[in-house]
């Protein structure tokens, strides 16, 4: 029973295309059927304007450019 244990290999799911929030640096795990950004409709509720980063709430438009950064670990102070 041992021997037979020792043979079989256990193959792990591998994470495809790594998909970097480019403020926060979190993985957002792009493939053709899954993704962790967050789709931002217009205002019609018809349209796709953009998307979110679900882990640092940054928005950004269609064309991946930085519309709104909304880093949480970021402190503001007086100069």
């Amino acid at each position: 029973m041992e021997k037979k244990q020792t043979c079989l290999h256990t193959q792990k799911k591998k994470k495809k295309n790594k998909d970097l929030c480019p403020v926060c640096d979190e993985n957002l795990y792009y493939t053709s059927d899954t993704t962790q950004r967050v789709g931002l409709l217009a205002e019609d509720d018809y349209s796709i304007e953009g998307w979110m980063c679900p882990f640092c709430k940054s928005r950004f438009d269609v064309k991946d450019n930085l519309v709104n950064i909304s880093y949480s670990d970021i402190s503001i102070g007086r100069a």
